[in-house]
């Protein structure tokens, strides 16, 4: 008579991780480059997630599977697992990239994998994601740290195939070669920024509530069109958020921000909350002859500069 192997219930984060492009990577290369690379992502992305103290429960095609106990160590294995991919990519032009679903909940343990809805939604949230980005759901944003919180970002509720309920989906932006993001933490939160006021040459904008977003870079659709070839098409965007502004870097040269006080901040995929007054370059440093767009907030905030 066979035995019925044993399980147990438990509350983990559960991780799908998919290769976007594959097939047009098979397609390009041929099947025994395209192998490699693809084998040489995937380890890269198991040793990541190890590194961050998850466990890889099994690959998945192009893709993979893994668990983690609590959902603050996903965060910094997704970025991590996004820069591996676009290391292995640099210098590529065969179109490779990464989507990642996590969700935190209940599971049914047996021998090695694990079972349930919270699997089936982590795996709906992974084909749902966009190339570069992430998606999670409330229940694992309420688990994280203030800080990790903040690069996140609301998305609105919608049905997950296969589940009888809305979910509130959350997102982490991280394409463009994801490093670990830099955030300010340790101000007040209740003395939170209201308008930002920008200039750059004769023109002027005012974010708030009502208008929360600014794009900037070289691509014609950008609110601040950038001309010099050292900014990106797509460089940074600043958007609004419950009252603080958040400058986040998409650039491959990076942006730099000169606060009113002479200090020079370097962001390379990284984002910052702006305060009190300053300048904001892109691809290189504040001098002579080189286009700034300057910003002043409306109420200013006493940060202590704790990176993350």
């Amino acid at each position: 008579m066979n035995s019925v192997p044993s399980s147990r219930t438990a509350e983990c984060v559960v991780l799908f991780a998919d290769l976007a492009g594959s097939t047009q990577l098979y397609e390009r290369l041929g099947n025994r480059e395209a192998f490699a690379r693809v084998d040489r992502c995937l380890k890269a992305m198991q040793a990541v997630v190890v590194g961050n103290g998850g466990r890889v429960v099994k690959l998945t095609g192009d893709g993979l599977m893994a668990v983690f106990a609590e959902p603050g160590p996903v965060v910094d294995a997704t970025i991590g697992i996004t820069f591996e991919i676009g290391e292995l990519r640099s210098g590529s032009d065969a179109p490779m990239d990464i989507r990642v679903g996590f969700h935190y909940g209940p599971v049914l343990e047996n021998e090695d994998d694990v079972f349930g809805e919270t699997v089936n939604i982590a795996a709906r949230l992974c084909e749902l994601a966009s190339p570069g980005r992430a998606l999670t759901t409330s229940e694992t944003a309420a688990r994280l740290s203030r800080g990790k919180q903040r690069v996140l970002r609301q998305l609105p509720s919608r049905p997950l195939k296969g589940i009888n309920r809305p979910i509130e989906l959350w997102e982490l932006v991280c394409d463009d070669v994801g490093k670990v993001t830099a955030v300010f933490e340790g101000f007040d939160l209740g003395q939170a920024s209201h308008e930002l006021h920008l200039g750059f040459g004769d023109r002027q904008w005012t974010l708030c509530e009502s208008s929360p977003s600014l794009s900037i870079g070289r691509e014609r659709t950008c609110d601040v069109p950038l001309r010099d070839e050292l900014s990106s098409r797509r460089h940074c965007y600043i958007e609004e958020r419950n009252g603080k502004f958040a400058l986040v870097d998409c650039s491959s040269n990076g942006t730099f921000v000169t606060s009113s006080d002479g200090r020079t901040v370097i962001l390379h995929r990284e984002e910052l909350v702006l305060v009190d007054s300053g300048w904001i370059t892109f691809g290189q440093p504040r001098g002579p002859g080189v286009a700034e767009l300057s910003y002043r907030c409306s109420v200013e905030l006493a940060p202590q500069a704790l990176y993350r």
